[in-house]
């Protein structure tokens, strides 16, 4: 931990500032493989030299960059995760963090009041950044974590639902190769899901289709519906989703939610308890479970031996038996 966490939370924002406005500017995918002076960037940028060297000596200064005889280039962490195009870039988090700032700047009105945040604009455009963010998170282990946490090697069809770029299915299509996907979504999101199925190289055991999660998953049947980054509803909704979940699994099927929940007293995950508190900025009214709901709804609905497992620093998951 920082010597003085209090201090970091101050500043976090300038940290923040910098290394988005970096990527906006494609300073770290301009230096990929290359060594350029601040001139030379400013160039290619279109900005004030002076001012991009102050941008670019404050990477330096936070590690994601270096500076030698007149010339910056990448870091090995910059290169890992600040270059468009690798596959551990998070860019994208950025982005969505980015457009979160101005709602998170009304925390204390919400806090306060309770008044929900002004409507965005562009949501389309967002929801397919976010799809993409999400995907970013995904890829650093997450993903993968849950492939390893839940045995899914005696199931053969699995329904993705609220998929989002279907990042979890298509890991669990890979670590399992009897088991075939279905992926459900909205169709403004499915167009952006699309691109990653056919990435993968899994099109032949993975489709996809149109629907809302909250009103049908289908009519088809599924040996394990999966639950990822989407069960953040209130307690009717969550009970309903689960319902739906409940009759479409097979006799001994397998529910599995994924995602960011926080404990009771903010004693678990942190990054589960912003999460949370994230959600809240962004709609008031709403009433996210936090870990002990999920259990408790699972119980409800009539799943057995449900049980929670720790997944990463961020994540947990929640496995249950029709």
């Amino acid at each position: 931990m920082s010597p003085n966490p209090i201090l970091d939370a101050i500043f976090a924002p300038w940290h923040i500032s910098v290394v988005t406005t970096a990527c906006r500017l494609k300073v770290f995918s301009r230096l990929d493989g290359r060594r350029l002076s601040a001139g030379e960037l400013a160039h290619e940028t279109g900005c004030v030299p002076r001012l991009l060297e102050a941008l670019l000596d404050a990477c330096v200064a936070m590690g994601l960059l270096r500076y030698e005889n007149g010339a910056y280039a990448n870091t090995h962490l910059s290169s890992a995760h600040l270059v468009e195009g690798r596959p551990l870039y998070v860019g994208n988090i950025l982005e969505v963090q980015a457009g979160d700032a101005a709602l998170w700047g009304r925390l204390l009105d919400v806090v306060r009041t309770g008044e929900a945040p002004l409507e965005c604009s562009g949501a389309g455009e967002q929801e397919a950044v976010f799809t993409l963010a999400m995907n970013d998170l995904g890829v650093l282990g997450e993903a993968e974590a849950l492939a390893a946490a839940v045995d899914l090697s005696d199931r053969e069809t699995l329904l993705d639902v609220g998929c989002g770029s279907g990042i979890y299915a298509i890991a669990f299509c890979r670590r399992h190769p009897r088991l075939h996907a279905i992926l459900i979504d909205r169709e403004q999101v499915l167009r952006t899901t699309a691109r990653f199925v056919a990435a993968s190289g899994l099109a032949d055991r993975i489709r996809m289709s149109s629907g809302d999660m909250t009103k049908g998953m289908g009519d088809e049947k599924a040996d394990v519906v999966l639950l990822s980054d989407s069960l953040y509803f209130d307690r009717a909704t969550s009970i309903r989703t689960l319902q739906l979940a409940y009759a479409t699994l097979n006799p001994g099927g397998t529910v599995v939610i994924r995602g960011y929940y926080s404990d009771t007293g903010g004693s678990g995950s942190l990054f589960g308890s912003l999460f949370r508190l994230n959600l809240l900025v962004f709609d008031p009214s709403r009433t996210p479970p936090t870990a002990p709901d999920v259990l408790a709804y699972l119980g409800e609905v009539g799943f057995k031996g449900s049980s929670r497992l720790a997944l990463t620093e961020r994540s947990t998951c929640f496995v249950g038996t029709k």
